[in-house]
């Protein structure tokens, strides 16, 4: 595969350390991966081989609504990365009642939960215990796990790999020269690539791994909404020609802006703050602050945001 991009003069120093890292993970994933546990369910990941957003939680939340409207019992097992809730586990929602704060389970899990009524959520670094409890305590049949490609210690029955098309490989490197979580030849441990975007990504993809089916795929505005008010939803092109300031904590921040432009929207501004970022009444108030100096009309979040920004008081 050719597009991948040039190394800078820093991560050449990087790449022994790549190496190492990549030899040292072949050698464990020779002794894991013939050992994984089993659940008693059907197993579903959806999972990236680099670090950073590609759209794995509209693909979760697709694949659950899927398999709900199939009459599956579905769980979604989620590490709840920035969440308390991480290292002892706990659940997010029994699909009926959601018994955490984006503080505690992580602000995907979180959402994830509020948009899928009936789905059980659950989070825990150890999901084979997340497992067990969700075949033993709810009953579900079919478990998706979210960011499972290198969760090597439970056995998939599908392994789904979503790539970037602007940005699918880096350089090509594993870590810490590139940002590949593993070495670009383990996509042939997929059952299916799933590529964002447009592109001839898919053809070279194949070309690289035959047996191995790639899709493409994209992610739009569903509508937009104020804040604190989940039951008015007005439709995306309701931002056309509208002057915006984006606020965002997210890893594909650029994904966010096209979108918006995409719409129509004016972009006078931004803020980009890390990804997982707890928000505090400090940062509310500094987007507000460059928003009036932009002429901004309205400041735009994602739904990520939205769930931990909805619980703190309106500003």
């Amino acid at each position: 595969m050719s597009n991948r991009e040039r190394l800078q003069w820093w991560q050449v120093l990087l790449v022994p350390f790549s190496v190492l890292y990549s030899t040292g993970l072949k050698v464990y994933l020779w002794w894991r991966l013939p050992r994984q546990n089993r659940a008693r369910a059907v197993v579903i990941s959806a999972g990236n081989l680099s670090v950073g957003g590609t759209g794995k939680t509209p693909v979760v939340i697709a694949i659950c609504r899927y398999l709900q409207s199939k009459g599956f019992r579905v769980a979604v097992l989620s590490r709840g990365y920035g969440g308390t809730m991480s290292h002892a586990g706990g659940v997010v929602s029994d699909g009926e009642h959601i018994f955490a704060t984006s503080a505690q389970a992580g602000d995907e899990p979180l959402l994830i939960a509020r948009k899928l009524p009936g789905v059980v959520v659950l989070v825990g670094k150890d999901r084979r215990k997340t497992a067990r409890k969700a075949t033993e305590q709810f009953g579900c049949d079919v478990l998706v796990l979210d960011d499972g490609f290198q969760y090597w210690q439970l056995h998939r029955d599908v392994d789904l790999v979503l790539l970037d098309g602007e940005r699918p490989l880096g350089n090509g490197w594993t870590l810490p020269a590139g940002i590949l979580r593993e070495p670009v030849e383990h996509l042939q441990r997929a059952d299916a690539l799933l590529v964002q975007g447009e592109g001839t990504l898919c053809a070279a993809l194949t070309q690289t791994f035959p047996f191995t089916p790639c899709f493409t795929w994209q992610k739009s505005a569903a509508g937009i909404r104020q804040l604190h008010h989940v039951e008015t939803r007005s439709q995306a092109g309701a931002l056309s020609g509208k002057r915006v300031f984006a606020l965002a904590a997210i890893a594909s921040f650029e994904s966010f802006r096209r979108t918006l432009e995409q719409l129509g929207a004016q972009m006078v501004g931004v803020r980009r703050l890390p990804d997982h970022h707890r928000y505090s009444p400090a940062d509310i108030l500094e987007a507000q602050r460059l928003a009036r100096e932009c002429g901004a009309e309205v400041i735009v979040v994602t739904e990520k945001d939205a769930v931990k920004l909805e619980e703190m008081p309106a500003m």
